[in-house]
């Protein structure tokens, strides 16, 4: 009975590994289509300028690394009740954490930073606010799609506890 157990938790664990590397490829992709359409929408030639692309390149960065970053925190969680509170709270801190930083920055005053006004004229703020926003919606479906689905329960009951089908 326990070298069952064993082996649906080793399946478990790498599932939830495959789950969480095909999480990240999704969250990339949705990345590089919004940088794409972005790029299309006001690149050098049109509204945008040659700061639109340092706007996008910008933002995309940001909120990679925060989206990235706050999924796979996340999904670190998945080790029981307490860790995986942690592991969303650490998440979440993490997914706000870069964007707002980077919105600060966008919002000093432009003598004092240049490069943040003219960034800010090119609608970095926008683009921040589309993407951040396109990547949280992802990331809330992966998280509904993969998450657990119901309570956990401590190793101990899960081996005693029978599986109970309606």
């Amino acid at each position: 009975m326990h070298d069952r157990s064993r082996a649906a938790a080793d399946a478990a664990q790498a599932s939830s590994g495959k789950k969480t590397l095909l999480g990240a490829l999704i969250l990339l992709a949705v990345l590089v289509l919004l940088a794409a359409a972005a790029i299309a929408h006001g690149g050098p030639t049109r509204q945008g300028g040659p700061e639109w692309l340092r706007a996008v390149t910008l933002v995309a960065g940001v909120c990679s690394v925060s989206s990235l970053g706050g999924w796979f925190v996340a999904r670190l969680g998945a080790g029981g009740p307490a860790l995986a509170v942690s592991g969303s709270l650490g998440g979440i801190a993490l997914r706000l954490l870069l964007p707002l930083l980077l919105l600060g920055w966008l919002s000093v005053d432009p003598t004092t930073v240049p490069a943040a006004g003219r960034l800010r004229e090119a609608g970095a703020g926008g683009l921040l606010v589309v993407f951040y926003l396109t990547l949280l919606a992802t990331d809330i479906l992966l998280h509904i799609m993969w998450g657990p689905k119901g309570p956990l329960l401590p190793a101990r009951e899960r081996e005693t506890t029978p599986d109970i089908q309606v």
